[in-house]
C-alpha cells in the first residue's frame, strides 16, 4: 500500500513541475526561418514538380496533339453550317418534290387510269391505281370536311390569348404534330401494304376509316397552327414572334450537353429538315393569303406590319418582315445546335455527306421510301394546305359570268400545266445531282473512326480520361487506392496488384469500357446502321 501510494505522488509532482514549467519562447527569427522554409518548399513544388511534370517529350508531344485537335473542332464549328445546309438544301428540294407530287403526278395518273379503264376495258396497274385512288378520295373527303372550319373567328380566338397560353398552343400544337404525323406514317403503311389488299372488304374499309380520321385530325392541327403562326408573323406587337423565336432556341437547351451517336445526329438532322419544311411551307400559306388579301384592299400587298413605317417600299418590307426573322432564327438555331453537338461528340462535319448520300439513295429508289425515312406527313400537309389555300383562290377567281368562268378555268390550267412542268424540272434536277452525288464521289453509308476527331469523348461538361477511370474504378477490387504502390502503378501505366481478387487479370482489362471504347465496339459490329435511321424509329436513346 505505502509503494502504491509513493507512486501515485510521485506521478503528482511530475505533472505538477510539467505544468509550472515555462512555455518555450519562440523568436522572431525562429518564426522568420519556418516561413522561409513554408515559402520555398511551396516555390519548389510549384516550380521544380510542374517542371518535372511537363518535361517529358512524350507528355509534350501528347500535349500538342491535344492542341490540335481542340483547334480542329474549332474549325469543325465553322465547317458545319456549309455541310449542313448542303444536306438541308437538297432535302428541302425533294420533301418539295413529294409534296408537288400530289397536286401534279397523282392527279395525272388517276385521270389517265380512269381513261384506260374505261377505253380499253380493263385496268393492268390496279394495285398502284387503287392507291392513287385511295388517296386522292382521302384527301378530298378531309378537306372537305375541314372546309367548315371558320378560320377568321379561330383567327381572332387565338389573337385574343395572352402569352402564356399562346405558349402552352404552340407547344401542345408542336407535339400534336409529331404524334400524328408517326401515327399516320404507320396506318399509311398498313393501307397500303399488299397483306391489306388480300382483307375482306369490312377491315380495307375500317383501315381506310381510320385513315380518314387521321387525316381530318392532323388536318385540324395544322390549320391551327397556319393561323396561330399567321397571328405572330402579323402581330404589330413583337410579343407573339418573340415567343415563337424563344421557342426554336429552346431547341438548343433540349439536345446540347447530351451524349449523341451517329444514328441520334441522323435523326436531328431528319427532323430539322422536317420541321424547316413545315415551316416554310406554313409561311408560304401565309403570304398567299395575305397577298391576296390585301391586293383587294390596298395598294401594297405587303401588310402593314411587316413595314418600319408608312413610307417603307415593298423590298424594305420583305426584307424587314417577321417571316425572314422566323426564318433566320430557325438557321441560326441549327447552325448552333449542330456546331456544339459535333463539338462535344468529336464528330468531323463529313458525316453529312452520308447522311445525304442515304436519302438520295432513297429518293431515286422511289418517293415513298424518302418519306418514310423523313416522317414527313405530305397528306396532312395538302389537306391543310387546300383547306387555307381554296377561299383565296376562290376570291380571287371569279366565276360571275360565262366569260369570267371560261377566263378562270383556263387561267386554272395553264396554271396546272406551269405547276407540272416545274414538278418535271425539278424532279429531273434533284436525279442529276443525285447521280452526282452516288457516281462523283467515292462515298459509302459505313461510319469508321476516320468521321471521329481522336480524343476522349465528354458530354458537354467533362471527360474522364484513362488514369482518372483507374482512379475511380480501383475501388472496386481488392486494392488500397490510397497506396503508394497503386498510385504509382496507375499513373505508370502499369498492372495493379489485385490480391484478394479471384483471377490475377490485367487490371486495365478489368475497368469498364468508357465511351470511346463502346463507340468502337458499335461501329465495328454495325458500320452501315445509319441506313437503319428513320423519323420515328427508336435507333437511339431517344426519338428526336
Amino acid at each position: 500500500m505505502d509503494s502504491r501510494h509513493g507512486r501515485q505522488d510521485s506521478g503528482t509532482n511530475k505533472r505538477s513541475e510539467a505544468a509550472n514549467k515555462p512555455p518555450p519562447i519562440i523568436t522572431t527569427r525562429s518564426r522568420a526561418l519556418e516561413r522561409y522554409l513554408s515559402l520555398q518548399t511551396h516555390i519548389y513544388r510549384e516550380v521544380v514538380h510542374a517542371v518535372e511534370e511537363n518535361g517529358g517529350d512524350d507528355d509534350q508531344r501528347a500535349g500538342d496533339l491535344e492542341d490540335d485537335y481542340e483547334l480542329e473542332q474549332l474549325l469543325n464549328m465553322v465547317r458545319i453550317p456549309p455541310s449542313l445546309e448542303k444536306f438541308m438544301i437538297w432535302t428541302l428540294l425533294a420533301c418539295s418534290d413529294c409534296f408537288l407530287h400530289y397536286f401534279t403526278i397523282t392527279p395525272l395518273r388517276v385521270a389517265t387510269g380512269f381513261i384506260a379503264k374505261y377505253w380499253r376495258g380493263k385496268n393492268r396497274r390496279s394495285s398502284e391505281m387503287y392507291n392513287d385512288r385511295c388517296m386522292v378520295c382521302l384527301i378530298l373527303i378531309a378537306a372537305f370536311v375541314l372546309n367548315s372550319l371558320d378560320t377568321s373567328k379561330a383567327y381572332h380566338r387565338i389573337k385574343r390569348q395572352s402569352s402564356v397560353k399562346l405558349y402552352m398552343l404552340f407547344s401542345v400544337l408542336e407535339m400534336a404534330n409529331k404524334m400524328l404525323a408517326s401515327m399516320g406514317q404507320s396506318l399509311f403503311s398498313v393501307l397500303f401494304s399488299r397483306k391489306n389488299s388480300q382483307r375482306v372488304l369490312s377491315k380495307r374499309l375500317l383501315m381506310q376509316v381510320l385513315c380518314l380520321v387521321y387525316l381530318i385530325s392532323h388536318g385540324y392541327v395544322m390549320v391551327y397552327q397556319i393561323v396561330a403562326l399567321n397571328v405572330a408573323v402579323n402581330s404589330y406587337s413583337n410579343a407573339l414572334l418573340t415567343l415563337l423565336l424563344s421557342m426554336q432556341f429552346a431547341e438548343i437547351k433540349a439536345s446540347l450537353f447530351k451524349r449523341i451517336d451517329k444514328e441520334g445526329l441522323f435523326q436531328i438532322s431528319i427532323a430539322d429538315v422536317v420541321e424547316r419544311y413545315q415551316l416554310v411551307l406554313l409561311l408560304l400559306v401565309i403570304a398567299i393569303r395575305n397577298m391576296i388579301a390585301k391586293s383587294k384592299s390596298q395598294s401594297s400587298i405587303i401588310p402593314n406590319s411587316w413595314t418600319l413605317h408608312s413610307t417603307s417600299s415593298v423590298i424594305t418590307g420583305i426584307l424587314c418582315g417577321p417571316m425572314v426573322n422566323v426564318i433566320g432564327s430557325e438557321l441560326v438555331v441549327d447552325w448552333v445546335k449542330h456546331a456544339y453537338i459535333t463539338k462535344f461528340n468529336r464528330i468531323r462535319p463529313k458525316i453529312y455527306d452520308k447522311f445525304l448520300l442515304i436519302v438520295c439513295k432513297d429518293h431515286s429508289t422511289s418517293l415513298l421510301k424518302f418519306r418514310d425515312r423523313l416522317g414527313l406527313p405530305i397528306p396532312a400537309l395538302v389537306v391543310s394546305f387546300v383547306v387555307m389555300i381554296r377561299p383565296s383562290f376562290t376570291q380571287a377567281l371569279n366565276f360571275s359570268s360565262p366569260l369570267r368562268c371560261i377566263m378562270a378555268t383556263s387561267t386554272l390550267a395553264i396554271g396546272f400545266a406551269m405547276l407540272v412542268v416545274f414538278k418535271i424540272g425539278l424532279h429531273m434536277l434533284l436525279i442529276k445531282w443525285g447521280q452526282f452525288i452516288l457516281d462523283g464521289r467515292q462515298l459509302n453509308t459505313a461510319v469508321t473512326e476516320n468521321e471521329y476527331v481522336p480524343g476522349f469523348l465528354s458530354d458537354g461538361l467533362g471527360r474522364v480520361d484513362n488514369k482518372s477511370r483507374s482512379i475511380i474504378h480501383i475501388r472496386d477490387f481488392n486494392v488500397e487506392p490510397d497506396s503508394p504502390s497503386a498510385d504509382e502503378n496507375i499513373c505508370n501505366g502499369k498492372n495493379v496488384d489485385l490480391s484478394g481478387a479471384s483471377s490475377q487479370n490485367d487490371f486495365s482489362n478489368d475497368i469498364p469500357p468508357g465511351p470511346n471504347d463502346l463507340r468502337q465496339h458499335k461501329n465495328s459490329k454495325n458500320p452501315r446502321s445509319l441506313e437503319n435511321v428513320a423519323r420515328y424509329k427508336m435507333v437511339s436513346k431517344q426519338i428526336w
